[in-house]
């Protein structure tokens, strides 16, 4: 039995897939993007249901700033482009509508099950080892060492990103500042937001334990990023 959030756009009324879930125990709650997500940590996943890129991309924008529950999404025209993007952006999985519900049932279980696990096996082992990690910039190579060991190559605003991270270690870099920094030379800068997200979901992918809990780059909840480790 788990408990869902779900987000859309549309009255799903008798929506075959809520109904699915409900009937074999699952606890199912709407989200309101606009208000704060309540009780959050209480939730085992977040399901969006797609209508419009542009609102879809907005709350999962929203989201990766104020819960760390895997986010699952199901595409109303399961268009390879924007399942891309939305990935990028941190949903763990994208799947068709037209699916059966039964199929949705027995999948979501499976991936909820192995998260819950992992996330169980994780947690002590990312604190352990984040307390102790050691990341030096390379910039010769644009890169990143860790712990003296691995060196990991970075685009160039990823390494940019890491740098102004790297060099205001355990303090907050706000979003602002971030898309200043990063966008200096450009004129409009006000929506960067997605932009800085698919940066830093980049940089978590190359740098750290677990990407669903990140011990490294933490998410300061409506404000920015933070880098979290010992010089």
């Amino acid at each position: 039995m788990f408990e869902i959030g779900y987000l859309t756009m549309k009255e799903l009324g008798k929506n075959r897939h809520l109904n699915f879930l409900s009937k074999k125990g699952w606890h199912l709650s709407i989200i309101n993007i606009n208000e704060q997500v309540k009780d959050h940590k209480k939730l085992d996943a977040i399901v969006i249901f797609e209508d419009t890129m542009s609102v879809t991309c907005h709350w999962l924008l929203e989201l990766k700033k104020n819960v760390a529950v895997p986010i699952y999404l199901l595409s109303a025209t399961n268009d390879s482009y924007s399942n891309i993007i939305y990935l990028q952006l941190g949903v763990q999985a994208c799947f068709p509508v037209k699916m059966e519900s039964e199929e949705l049932f027995y999948t979501l279980t499976n991936l909820l099950t192995h998260y819950s696990d992992k996330s169980n096996q994780l947690t002590t082992t990312i604190s352990d080892i984040t307390s102790s990690k050691v990341i030096e910039l390379v910039p010769r190579n644009i890169g990143a060492l860790i712990d003296g060991e691995t060196e990991v190559s970075l685009t160039k605003k990823e390494y940019k990103a890491l740098e102004i991270l790297y060099n205001n270690a355990g303090q907050t870099i706000t979003y602002e500042e971030l898309k200043k920094e990063l966008w200096n030379s450009e004129k409009n800068i006000e929506d960067k937001n997605y932009r800085i997200a698919n940066i830093i979901f980049h940089l978590r992918n190359k740098i750290e334990i677990s990407t669903t809990n990140p011990g490294l780059i933490k998410t300061v909840r409506s404000k920015g990023y933070m880098l979290n480790i010992k010089k």
